[in-house]
């Protein structure tokens, strides 16, 4: 403010030293004009003429105003409405995300009489509308979001999600195979294709998309869940069921070339290591299956792999024990599940010293179930039946085994399978130690 006057004031003095010296200055002006004759003061001239210029200015501004007045108030008012249209179109999408259908329908409907923006309108009433449960009305805005070419992947998305909440796998397939084809890396779409090519036994058609996730997850750019041990589990489950395929239709070939790209990247996946050692078993390729299956049973000791051994190496009860035992791998819960398998199988052929050695390397504090149980059996075989009592109730309190467990659901199994039983979750059943479970009995753990 005090700038702005200062600046007044000298603007007003610089106005009264030049009037003053011109006042000063001699000589008239003398206008002759149809016989009109018109003398006055060189000052009072150019004082005139200036009068004159900011007349014509000022009228020159005051005429541009009041053109451009219709139009500054129609800018004014479209600016009201646009502010009040995305104040609206704002309120629609949180009341969306607090999962109020009502409300998010009114600001819908609001926002699309303020706003000229179909696609971001459109969009917020197809969600608002599909979050009342209308899927018919939320079909209908999806579509008018797929005929336009910015907002066509968006609408393929919406649809593939009501065909979902619709139980229309099908469709859903459909929708999200278009929006994969607009958005190539597209990590929400190619997650939703392995998960509905996999529920249709479609192993081979969802590999493409699992490939979408590996690839975005390695340029880090994903945006889904998927972690990079879950593409692993998902792309072993959908090889081995493609395998399974090909052996139904006798394709041996076909089948081995498959699991022996699964061992490769998953040296420890049970179920393939089994199939693949007995076909190397059925064809004489005796070599094969020993290499193969003593570094499984080295990754993931399991009771199946010590049984293929046994008949891969050919040898005596006594010389399997012996060399089962140097299969033991150095890492303590892995070695403590082996051990357990190979007293197992020592006290099947009446080997008991070397069941007891293998029990008694396991510590008290770090045995399972089945190792309580094992011990059980060895005091029972030796007439200590108040031994084998005891480690009958330690078993009842002591952590489960390692077995199928789902990662979603928790639930235990006995038997791999591609989908989980109890929850349909694909690519799921891990074999470990079950956690967030009790013991047998007892408290919990």
């Amino acid at each position: 403010m005090l700038i702005r006057l200062a600046v007044l004031f000298l603007f007003i003095l610089a106005a009264a030293a030049s009037a003053s010296w011109l006042a000063a200055q001699p000589g008239y002006v003398q206008v002759e004009w149809l016989g009109w004759r018109l003398e006055m003061r060189t000052s009072l001239a150019v004082a005139l003429v200036i009068i004159f210029a900011l007349g014509m200015v000022f009228f020159d501004r005051l005429y541009r105003l009041i053109k451009s007045l219709p139009g500054w108030l129609g800018s004014s008012v479209q600016k009201r409405r646009d502010v009040a249209g995305h104040k609206a179109l704002t309120l629609g999408l949180m009341a969306v995300s607090a999962g109020e259908p009502a409300e998010a329908k009114r600001q819908a409907a609001r926002a699309r009489r303020l706003l000229d923006a179909p696609q971001l309108t459109n969009l917020l009433a197809a969600q608002a509308a599909a979050l009342a449960g209308d899927h018919q009305a939320a079909r209908r805005y999806f579509t008018s979001l797929i005929a336009e070419d910015d907002s066509a992947f968006l609408g393929h998305i919406g649809m593939m999600r009501l065909a979902l909440d619709d139980d229309a796998p099908d469709a859903a397939l459909a929708s999200a195979r278009k929006a994969l084809a607009l958005r190539p890396k597209s990590t929400l779409a190619a997650a939703h294709i392995v998960q509905l090519e996999a529920a249709k036994h479609n192993w081979q058609a969802a590999l493409p998309a699992l490939d979408v996730l590996a690839s975005q997850r390695r340029s880090g750019q994903s945006g889904s869940n998927e972690g990079g041990d879950n593409i692993q589990s998902q792309r072993t489950t959908l090889l081995y069921m493609d395998a399974c395929e090909h052996a139904q239709n006798a394709d041996r070939q076909g089948a081995q070339k498959l699991l022996i790209r699964i061992i490769k990247d998953a040296p420890g996946f049970v179920p393939a290591v089994l199939m693949l050692s007995d076909i190397y078993l059925e064809t004489g390729a005796n070599r094969k299956a020993v290499k193969m299956l003593e570094k499984a049973f080295g990754v993931t000791p399991h009771a199946e792999i010590a049984n293929r051994l046994k008949l891969a190496w050919q040898v005596n009860d006594g010389g399997f024990i012996a060399k089962l035992m140097t299969l033991i791998p150095a890492d303590a819960n892995i070695a403590d599940a082996a051990r357990c398998i190979i007293a197992n199988k020592a006290l099947d052929v009446g080997l008991d010293g070397e069941a007891a050695g293998q029990i008694t390397a396991i510590p008290e504090n770090r045995r399972d179930a089945d190792a309580w149980q094992v011990a059980a059996r060895i005091a029972q075989a030796n007439g200590h039946q108040d031994d084998a009592n005891a480690a009958l109730v330690a078993a009842s309190k002591a952590p489960r085994p390692q077995g199928w467990q789902c990662g979603a659901c928790k639930s235990l199994h006995d038997d791999w399978q591609s989908h989980c039983p109890d929850c349909d979750s694909f690519a799921q059943l891990v074999w470990q130690r079950p956690d967030r479970l009790t013991p047998l009995f007892d408290e919990p753990v």
